[in-house]
């Protein structure tokens, strides 16, 4: 299994808005659509996560969240499950002010596309495709980002800067000094999980830049120049690092 919490957004015309009742329905994922990375993700695939963690199990824990935020919980679905098109949902959005705003988003059109978020469990590569038959499904979110063409990001390389890192570590505190609920400990472990993957790109990123025979060379006469740079490029890596190592000690 992937070790990498992926995304994948598709975007949709059948989402159905109710106001009244702050409900929507629509489609987490489609079936049998190969994205622009090649991906193609079959019937069947979140049949594990939803029997382990679906809205019907013992331990229902995918939640809908807002553009993958963690700290953005918009609510638990009330139906989640798998047919012949996709994975199908019905969630009522929390009234709040976060809910009320992405309400009015959905009225207006603004957001028309929804994302999974999720590690590969199973997958084969078909040649011109790569087929994914087993997921594990964390939560699905509504996006405002582009289609499916330029929605799919491995990771959180732009979102995850040093400083929303902090950001989010703050929020996840004091969430864990008050009451902790389910829905606490189901955010901080997508949280985490995102901080995971990300350390492991920016690890990946920093080996391929170091080992990489084609960029230019040291000027040796200014060497100090680079350690800027480097330090700069490094920093996020060791702050993600020393969060996991005393996440891990607790």
């Amino acid at each position: 299994m992937s070790k990498k919490l992926l995304h994948k957004s598709f975007e949709f015309n059948d989402i159905t808005v109710d106001t009244e009742s702050r409900t929507i329905c629509g489609y987490a994922s489609v079936f049998n659509v190969i994205d622009s990375d090649g991906d193609l993700i079959t019937q069947g695939a979140f049949s594990k996560s939803l029997n382990e963690n679906g809205v019907d199990s013992l331990k229902p824990r995918i939640v809908h969240l807002y553009q993958h935020n963690p700290v953005q919980l918009l609510g638990r679905p009330s139906v989640l499950r798998e047919d012949s098109k996709g994975l199908y949902f019905e969630t009522t959005i929390a009234d709040t002010a976060l809910g009320n705003e992405v309400l009015e988003l959905y009225r207006n059109g603004t957001i028309k596309e929804h994302s999974i978020g999720f590690q590969t469990v199973k997958s084969s590569n078909k040649g011109s495709y790569n087929e994914i038959s087993e997921v594990k499904l964390f939560e699905f979110s509504s996006v405002t980002w582009g289609a499916n063409e330029q929605a799919q990001f491995t990771g959180f390389k732009s979102q995850f800067t040093s400083d929303s890192i902090i950001e989010n570590c703050d929020k996840m505190i004091k969430m864990l000094k008050s009451e902790v609920t389910n829905d606490t400990i189901d955010q901080l472990q997508i949280f985490l999980n995102q901080v995971k993957t990300t350390h492991l790109n920016l690890t990946e990123k920093s080996v391929t830049e170091q080992s990489d025979p084609l960029q230019d060379s040291p000027d040796t006469d200014n060497p100090m120049e680079l350690e800027p740079a480097i330090e700069v490029k490094n920093n996020d890596a060791e702050l993600i690092s020393s969060f996991l190592q005393g996440y891990n000690k607790k």
